[in-house]
């Protein structure tokens, strides 16, 4: 896609009140508000603040308003100075208010990104990145819009859901809690009177379409026993060799005598001790099988 402009920015004094904020990069996009739970990792405002830091803006459908801005920090490494982007912000509908952000730390590794699928001017989930994996450990959502998150998700290091959190009742701490054992629901917590004690328990059910492959809860499927005189399982379609065609099967009713087998072609010999149907007689040319 062709960029009609690049515009940088030196700013010195235009202030963000946070990653999610406004300022100079980007409109007034409300972010998510703290969170009362310790375990929450705390996000840099000042990596998303204008001040000091270099601002690169993109206008990418050439309407002269910046879509894309994107802010570097000048560190000092060996006793060199580099620029090492720190906040990138997207306004994807084009309404002047930041729909994305991404965050980096000084390092240039991604730290957290948020997000407002509901172009409403506020952000509705922040996800969060561990520093040694590089991987999603973290997730709030603001589900209710109030600009706080109500929903908590904790992801394993191979990226399984682990457990979910939920504020049902407005007060920034979870009532709710649901257990995973690698994205499978085991159980599900509730405080149905909200004093931050498990009032009841329901056990997870999965459902069969969300059992895993490997699975080895239920019994496996009976296999099809083989024919008599035969001395392996039934073939599939793919399995035959050619020349044996199809076998066709008529569907009997409980109780009624199955129709007689088809005769085979002329010439074609009778299996060593099978018996002609009762009723039929023998093709041109067979001979009777030699009796036991």
């Amino acid at each position: 896609m062709e960029i009609r402009s690049i515009h940088v920015i030196f700013a010195l004094g235009f202030a963000a009140p946070g990653c999610g904020g406004a300022g100079a990069a980007g409109g007034d996009t409300e972010g998510i508000g703290g969170s009362n739970q310790k375990n929450i990792p705390k996000v840099d405002s000042e990596l998303c603040d204008t001040t000091g830091k270099q601002v690169q803006t993109f206008d990418l459908n050439q309407d002269e308003t910046p879509d894309v801005w994107k802010l570097y920090a000048t560190v000092e490494e060996d006793g060199t100075k580099i620029d090492v982007l720190t906040c990138k912000q997207v306004d994807y509908d084009h309404d002047g208010k930041k729909d994305y952000v991404a965050i980096y730390n000084k390092t240039g590794e991604m730290v957290a990104e948020e997000f407002d699928f509901t172009f409403d001017g506020r952000f509705d989930a922040r996800e969060h990145y561990d520093k040694k994996g590089g991987k999603i450990f973290m997730v709030e959502r603001d589900l209710d819009h109030n600009k706080n998150p109500d929903t908590w998700e904790k992801y394993d290091p191979d990226g399984n859901l682990e457990s979910v959190e939920r504020d049902r009742n407005g007060d920034g701490k979870p009532d709710l809690w649901e257990q995973y054992q690698r994205g499978v629901l085991l159980a599900i917590l509730y405080d149905d009177d909200y004093d931050r004690k498990v009032d009841r328990k329901e056990s997870g059910r999965p459902t069969s379409s969300f059992r895993p492959a490997s699975s080895t809860g239920a019994p496996p499927a009976p296999s099809a026993a083989p024919a008599a005189g035969s001395t392996g399982a039934a073939k599939t379609p793919a399995e035959r060799p050619r020349g044996e065609g199809i076998v066709e099967e008529t569907p009997t009713v409980p109780g009624q005598t199955p129709p007689p087998p088809a005769a085979g072609p002329a010439g074609s010999k009778a299996a060593p001790g099978a018996k002609p149907a009762p009723g039929t007689k023998p093709a041109a040319g067979a001979k009777p099988a030699p009796k036991p």
